[in-house]
């Protein structure tokens, strides 16, 4: 008889514990996550997303690598109109801004002062122009993720050669070092260029946004035309057709830079690992701030991605969503990411954790990238900035080329984009 007995229990507990697994698995909420980050980035990331899930049995994040940023784009759009998107993905605000416009995305803040949301104090925690970056008419729809600032990257070897002690603060600091920093060879053809450009709008707004501009007036249009734009863009243009200090930079920028063919160059705050790897040790190269037309007008662009939850997933899908979202952006997960990436941390309070200021000791020109968060200046969330963007690249373009005036090509490009404003 107690044999019998304790054969039924022990068939009992059995049986509790496959239900108890069954219900377990059943329970698991699997969702996926599309992103656009590759080599090590998207190493670092794959790494988050799997201490992710050894610390959360109950959610499954499936990482999917769709491409680049162009790419994921486009899948992002194809998957919406197919009414199949992720769960969560990687969006820039002009795409969220887009994305809206059908309901396609749950705002952040519904999460935020949800039951499972933050408090105050670490709303507060996120950088404040980060968050701002973040809403769209009105509301916070997205949470700042992969963020990064635009510096002047520049040899210490080109410059001590020079006789220049310290790294360009003004456009005139900037134009007499390039001056000094500028060999050519006989034929007038550039051995060492000052300083190198690209023909792209960031770089413009690097120049623009230093000089006091913003991209739109208060009636919502375009306001590149005006005095402010083409100073900027003028200046540029200067550099290098003018003062002939300034290389045309095609292809990548750290590889001109760690062959010694420009002794300065912009980059954003992630570009600083391929810089080192260029440089490879040849030469000792520091990190400044974008030097301003004027001390008053410091400024940087931030640029990168936010994560977006979608609306079309499962109430169950869209918290296990917010879970991770959260849960990347805690000061541990921030400051790792930031360490594996040379992105910024997107709050306050990674600064202080000993793994960031050990980090910080052995990169002090990573650091460097975090003092310019207090001048960052973001890109419009309006659905048309994506189009407007290659607008003003190609206004660029044909003034670095003399196609066009300065004043034209801002004006043409000031044409066509407020029309996709629906002015």
């Amino acid at each position: 008889m107690r044999k019998r007995i304790f054969t039924l229990v022990a068939l009992s507990l059995v049986l509790a514990l496959a239900l108890g697994s069954a219900s377990f698995a059943a329970s698991k909420v699997t969702i996926t996550f599309w992103h656009a980050m590759g080599a090590q980035l998207g190493k670092t990331l794959e790494a988050l997303v799997a201490d992710f899930n050894a610390t959360h049995p109950n959610i499954e994040v499936k990482a999917e690598y769709q491409g680049n940023y162009g790419a994921l784009q486009q899948k992002l759009t194809g998957a919406l109109v197919a009414q199949k998107p992720p769960t969560v993905s990687q969006v820039y605000g002009n795409w969220a801004a887009e994305f809206i416009t059908s309901n396609a995305l749950v705002p952040i803040e519904n999460f935020v002062n949800g039951p499972n949301g933050m408090s105050k104090l670490e709303v507060e925690d996120i950088f404040e122009g980060l968050r701002k970056a973040s809403i769209i008419n009105g509301k916070w729809y997205t949470m700042p993720f992969n963020k990064s600032v635009y510096v002047l990257v520049y040899s210490k070897a080109a410059f001590a050669e020079a006789g220049i002690e310290k790294a360009p603060a003004t456009w005139q600091d900037l134009l007499t070092a390039a001056n000094k920093l500028t060999k050519k060879n006989d034929k007038g053809e550039f051995i060492r260029s000052g300083i190198g450009l690209r023909d792209n709008i960031d770089i413009f707004a690097c120049f623009y946004f230093a000089s006091g501009g913003e991209w739109l007036d208060k009636d919502g249009k375009l306001a590149i035309g005006g005095a402010t734009g083409q100073k900027a863009l003028q200046f540029m243009v200067d550099l290098l057709n003018k003062y002939k200090v300034a290389a045309y930079m095609s292809g990548y920028w750290d590889a001109d830079f760690g062959a010694g063919k420009t002794a300065m160059y912009l980059t954003s705050s992630p570009g600083l690992s391929y810089t080192e790897s260029s440089v490879a040790g040849k030469f000792e190269w520091g990190v400044a701030p974008i030097p301003a037309s004027e001390p008053r007008f410091a400024a940087t662009p931030v640029a990168g991605t936010d994560l977006a939850i979608y609306s079309k997933s499962t109430k169950a899908e869209q918290d296990a969503a917010w879970t991770f979202v959260k849960w990347m952006v805690e000061p541990v997960q921030t400051a790792k990411w930031a360490i594996g990436t040379s992105y910024i941390p997107v709050r306050k309070s990674a600064l202080y954790l000993n793994i960031m200021k050990e980090f910080f000791a052995k990169n002090p020109k990573a650091e460097q990238s975090l003092k310019q968060l207090n001048y960052i200046k973001y890109d419009p969330n309006l659905a048309a900035w994506n189009g407007i963007r290659g607008d003003i690249s190609t206004a660029v373009q044909k003034a670095f080329l003399a196609k066009a005036t300065v004043a034209e090509a801002l004006n043409e490009a000031v044409a066509v984009g407020n029309k996709k404003l629906g002015f």
